[in-house]
């Protein structure tokens, strides 16, 4: 009889950019109801804790971002709704205007230094590259998006999870931390609980716009199969 394998601990870090994380962003996370929320940079402590453990306890570290033109379906300059699903012009890797560009950047503070780059245009051969040399080199994996939702935004996110799989011989566990938690983190958690993937959501390295209650979101997350942690709560070696 085969010897269980123990799964391998992927650090999932959605969306910790620019245009969200600072204050003065394009599209800076905090609860559009209430113009006293701080916002996301209250969570600019445990983030940075939660990704220096990643770096040292996760086999892999995946940073995902928006990395949107123009043309793409959730960017509407004139009557943005989120409601509806579309936001202003935010996180625009894909601009000519370097300043938009900027805002598309991860922030400094955990931005990965060669990243490999899984672009909005890849293809299942680049996915397989990312997972090898994510792997074989050591390297954190930048997954650029074009839909909050990463399973949609990027055509090889599920290819991509599968190659790393297959490169680590080993089934994945994730542990998930980023912005915004009502729309992209959720859509990342949900995506990836009903590939039934094990994850862990990190709730003090989240931060919402309060289109759903926190106590809603992490319950639904528990709900479907999830653990919800705090960062101290991580395990230490």
């Amino acid at each position: 009889m085969s010897e269980r394998r123990s799964p391998a601990r992927i650090g999932w870090v959605v969306d910790a950019q620019v245009d969200f994380m600072d204050p003065d962003g394009r599209l800076y996370v905090r609860d559009l109801g209430d113009p006293t929320d701080p916002g996301a940079r209250r969570i600019e402590g445990s983030l940075r804790d939660a990704v220096a453990w990643m770096r040292a306890q996760c086999d892999v570290v995946v940073f995902t971002g928006d990395w949107h033109g123009y043309e793409d379906e959730e960017i509407d300059p004139d009557a943005p709704d989120p409601a509806a699903g579309t936001y202003p012009p935010h996180c625009m890797g894909r601009s000519s205007d370097p300043d938009e560009r900027a805002g598309a950047e991860i922030v400094a503070s955990i931005r990965p230094s060669d990243p490999v780059v899984l672009g909005v245009d890849a293809t299942p051969d680049d996915a397989r590259r990312a997972a090898r040399s994510a792997v074989l080199d050591g390297r954190e994996v930048f997954v650029r998006k074009t839909r909050f939702d990463v399973f949609e935004g990027n055509p090889v996110t599920e290819r991509f999870l599968e190659a790393l799989g297959e490169a680590l011989g080993r089934p994945l566990t994730f542990v998930v931390a980023g912005v915004a938690r009502d729309v992209c983190v959720t859509q990342a958690v949900d995506g990836l609980l009903a590939r039934r993937y094990g994850v862990t959501a990190l709730r003090d390295a989240t931060w919402g716009l309060g289109l759903e209650a926190e106590d809603a979101t992490l319950a639904r997350w528990r709900g479907a199969g999830g653990r919800v942690v705090s960062v101290t709560d991580l395990p230490r070696p």
